[in-house]
């Protein structure tokens, strides 16, 4: 199962990853007019807490992922593959990933290895990607729906964003052959992050021991 922290790949890295999920209706009330694209992608980034559900699609198989986020540093949930999940969670400068285990697995059974996270949540947070609304220099907008692309890095990148209220609440990303499609709901009304009862935490994985 690709690692939680390569989520948000073309950001950070030059290469994206990530689609799916259905589009989900947003926890708070609506306005009639939608607010301006770069104010929706402000609201919703500094928001008390959202949910997140999306996935990727690439060279790298594709994946599902559930998430929920609370301020001010708290990204929890999982990614899933089949029948598999890995848990993953960012909690200040620390970074938490189960192993991969099925679906019906109980969270107290789990068993965390725990990583420095120097960048904090917003290292792994895939919904940072809706900061790219700040590099868009011509924005076409069709009632609640602003498009635009971006060049970086020799690729160019296709987004579409969809307001609904004062917050975004559907997000598309395609570059390359690899695309990213997330839904934000449960604005301000998220629960609170936390690592499950009674799961065990252990040190870095062998392979980033030393």
């Amino acid at each position: 199962m690709v690692g939680f922290r390569h989520m948000i790949g073309w950001l950070l890295l030059g290469g994206v990853i990530v689609v799916s999920a259905g589009a989900a209706v947003l926890g708070v009330s609506q306005s009639p007019k939608p607010a301006p694209l770069l104010t929706a992608v402000s609201n919703t980034l500094s928001a008390s807490s959202y949910t997140e559900v999306g996935g990727q699609n690439s060279g790298q198989g594709q994946q599902t992922f559930h998430l929920v986020y609370h301020a001010p540093d708290r990204l929890g949930g999982y990614i899933q593959s089949g029948d598999r999940r890995s848990y993953v969670f960012a909690i200040g400068t620390s970074y938490y990933q189960s192993v991969t285990v099925p679906t019906s697995t109980p969270l107290r059974r789990l068993t965390f290895y725990r990583q420095d996270n120097p960048g904090g949540v917003p290292s792994v947070d895939p919904a940072q990607n809706l900061r790219y609304a700040t590099q868009a220099k011509h924005v076409s907008q069709s009632g609640d729906t602003f498009s635009f692309t971006v060049t970086k890095m020799g690729q160019t990148g296709t987004f579409t964003y969809t307001v609904s209220g004062q917050y975004v609440s559907h997000f598309t990303f395609t570059v390359g052959n690899a695309s990213l499609e997330l839904s934000i709901s449960g604005v301000g009304t998220s629960p609170t992050v936390r690592l499950p009862a009674g799961a065990k935490v252990v040190g870095p994985p062998p392979a980033a021991a030393g």
